[in-house]
C-alpha cells in the first residue's frame, strides 16, 4: 500500500491548524518542522534543537512540559499541543481544552478517529492491556480488534497481518503499516491531522464522544514458584468464560458483572501478580478488583 502524501498535505493544509510542539531536544527538531510547514500549519515550537545533554526527562520535567503545552495551547486557543519524545517514537498529546489525555485514553480516542475515517479497515490490534474502551468503539464500528502482547516487538509483528491497518499501544507510541512497521511519531502527528480534518472534530471533541469505563488497579505480591500454580487456578476458575490468553488471562464477565472484565497478568519482572479490572462505575470495578485480588491471594496460600 501506499501512502499519498500529496492528498495528505492538501486535507492537512485547508484547515490551517494552529498546534504547538514539544520536540524533546530529539531527533525530530531537525526534520519535522520543514514537513509542518509544507503543511500551512502555524506551529509554536518548544524545545526545538538538538541537545545531546537533555535527551531524558524524569517525571517532574516530564509533568511541567505538559503543562507548559495545555497552557499555551489554551492562551493562544489552538487546536491541539503535541509532545515527541526525544527518540522520535512516542506521542503524548494535550487537546484543543487544554487537558492532558492520558496514553491509555489516547489509544481509544486515535482508534476511534482512524475507524471513522477509514471505512474499509477490518481489523485494528492494540496491547492486551489496554481499555476494554477500544472494544466498545470497534464492536459500533463493526471492526475486530487484535489483542497483542504489551511489548513493541509485538505491535510490530501483528503489522505482518494484512487486515490490520492500524496497531495502537498504551504508552504513546502509533503504527500505521500503510506507511511503516514500527512507531513514529512524527507521522502519527501528520495522520492525526490528516484525520481531524476528515472527520471535522478535534481530539476534545472526539474524547467527549466515546464510552468511558472505570479502571481499578490492584498489585498482589506472589512469589515466584507460586505463580505457576496460581495460574493453574485462574485457568481453571474462568473456563467456559469469555477470555483473552495474552500475556495472562482477560477475564470478560457476565451476570451482575455484565459488560465488566478484569485482566489478572504476573508480572515478568517482580513477584507480583497485576489485577486492571473495568466496568461502567468506579464502584463496579472496585468490588471486581477487590473479589480477585481476594482470589489470588486464596490460591497463593493454598498448600
Amino acid at each position: 500500500v501506499t501512502v499519498d502524501t500529496g492528498a495528505v498535505q492538501f486535507t492537512i493544509s485547508k484547515k490551517k491548524f494552529k498546534l504547538v510542539i514539544d520536540y524533546s531536544n530529539g531527533v525530530a527538531s531537525t526534520i519535522f518542522p520543514v514537513i509542518l510547514g509544507s503543511f500551512d500549519c502555524q506551529v509554536v515550537a518548544l524545545n526545538a534543537h538538538l541537545d545531546p545533554r537533555r535527551l531524558t526527562r524524569d517525571k517532574d520535567e516530564f509533568d511541567y512540559s505538559l503543562k507548559q503545552l495545555s497552557h499555551i495551547v489554551t492562551s493562544l486557543k489552538y487546536d491541539i499541543g503535541a509532545l515527541v519524545d526525544a527518540g522520535g517514537e512516542k506521542l503524548f498529546m494535550v487537546d484543543e481544552n487544554g487537558e492532558s489525555i492520558d496514553s491509555d485514553r489516547l489509544l481509544v480516542v486515535i482508534a476511534e478517529l482512524f475507524m471513522r475515517t477509514h471505512q474499509d479497515v477490518k481489523a485494528i490490534a492494540v496491547p492486551i492491556t489496554s481499555s476494554g474502551e477500544i472494544d466498545v468503539v470497534a464492536s459500533k464500528h463493526r471492526i475486530e480488534v487484535v489483542k497483542t502482547r504489551n511489548n513493541h516487538l509485538a505491535m510490530m509483528e501483528a503489522t505482518t497481518n494484512k487486515s490490520v491497518r492500524f496497531v495502537g499501544g498504551t504508552k504513546g507510541g502509533f503504527i500505521f503499516p500503510d506507511f511503516f512497521f514500527a512507531t513514529d511519531a512524527m507521522y502519527s502527528v501528520a495522520k492525526i491531522l490528516e484525520m481531524i480534518a476528515h472527520a471535522g472534530t478535534l481530539l476534545g471533541q472526539t474524547n467527549k464522544e466515546i464510552p468511558v469505563l472505570e479502571m481499578a488497579k490492584r498489585n498482589v505480591n506472589c512469589s515466584w514458584e507460586h505463580k505457576g500454580k496460581v495460574m493453574r487456578r485462574i485457568m481453571h476458575d474462568s473456563e467456559g468464560m469469555r477470555r483473552d490468553l495474552v500475556d495472562g488471562v482477560k477475564i470478560h464477565l457476565d451476570g451482575k458483572y455484565q459488560g465488566a472484565s478484569t485482566l489478572l497478568i504476573p508480572d515478568k519482572e517482580r513477584p507480583l501478580f497485576h489485577i486492571n479490572a473495568e466496568a461502567n462505575d468506579r464502584q463496579t470495578a472496585e468490588a471486581i478488583a477487590t473479589d480477585y485480588e481476594k482470589r489470588i491471594i486464596r490460591w497463593r496460600n493454598e498448600p
